[in-house]
Parts: structure tokens; C-alpha cells; sequence
């Protein structure tokens, strides 16, 4: 059975986490998990997020790090979801790489821009098509899970 985990990366703000946790549970997706939460977010945020996630009877973990999430989650494909202006790969492009993987982790930048270089390297950085600007890390996530799950269902 395949499992995909979407990541949120270095956030501040704890409406992104939280409207970020309402979006993926509400899409079906059974886990979710924040790293490198500061201010509001990892005070407000990651708390409220952990409630969602109790009463949807999901998933929600809070680690330091992107490599603490590799490290513990142990995935077959990370990819790093970037605007099209930072990638030539696009997601719909790698289907088939994705279909012959059982666990993968969708990293997403929580603030402007997004992720570093540094960050983007972790993984393969992927872009959902048609997405060229910085649309901002709730309307990536949004896309990104709603094409996986048209392809996948």
C-alpha cells in the first residue's frame, strides 16, 4: 500500500500549519508531519495540528530536522516540491517513478521562497505543472496532493 507523506518545512506562522493539517486530513491523507517550527507555529501551530490530527484519528509528528524525517521514516523517494522556476522536473513526469515506490515524502517549503538549495537537494526537486511563481506553501501543498490523488485513485 502506498503512504505519502507530506512534510512542512521551516514555518512560522501557526495558521499555515493549521489550514496546511485541515487541507491534507480533509484530502485523505493519513499523515502529516512539521519540522523546524519557530514562534507561533511551534507554539500555537504544531499543538492545534496534533489536535486535528486526534480527532481526525490521524497521523501528526513534529521532529527537529528533514534528515531526522529520513532518518526515522526510512522513504523510498523524497521529493522536494519547488515553483517551476526551480525545477525542470515536473511532478506528472515522474508518475511511473512514484508508482514503483511504497512510501514517499512531498517536502514543502513553509516560508517565502520556500526551500534553500541546500534543502531542495534532500530530495528530487519536483513542481506540479503549470506552476511557475512562488504560489505559497497552502495553495503547493493543495495542488501537488489533490494531482496525486486524480492519479492515484
Amino acid at each position: 500500500m502506498k503512504t505519502i507523506i507530506p512534510v512542512l518545512h521551516n514555518v512560522s506562522s501557526s495558521q499555515k500549519v493549521v489550514e496546511t493539517a485541515k487541507l491534507i486530513y480533509g484530502l485523505g491523507y493519513k499523515n502529516f508531519i512539521v519540522t523546524k517550527a519557530t514562534g507561533s507555529a511551534a507554539q500555537i501551530g504544531v499543538p492545534d495540528a496534533q489536535k486535528i490530527a486526534l480527532k481526525k484519528r490521524t497521523n501528526f509528528f513534529y521532529l527537529g530536522d528533514i534528515d531526522d524525517v529520513i532518518e526515522l521514516f526510512k522513504p523510498d523517494l523524497v521529493l522536494t516540491v519547488v515553483p517551476g522556476k526551480y525545477t525542470d522536473t515536473l511532478l506528472e513526469d515522474i508518475i511511473n517513478e512514484i508508482r514503483n515506490k511504497e512510501k514517499i515524502l512531498l517536502i514543502f517549503g513553509g516560508m517565502d521562497p520556500g526551500l534553500s538549495k541546500i534543502e531542495m537537494e534532500k530530495g528530487k526537486p519536483v513542481s506540479p505543472s503549470h506552476i511557475e511563481e512562488n504560489i505559497g506553501a497552502i495553495g503547493l501543498v493543495a495542488i501537488t496532493l489533490y494531482t496525486l490523488l486524480t492519479i492515484f485513485e
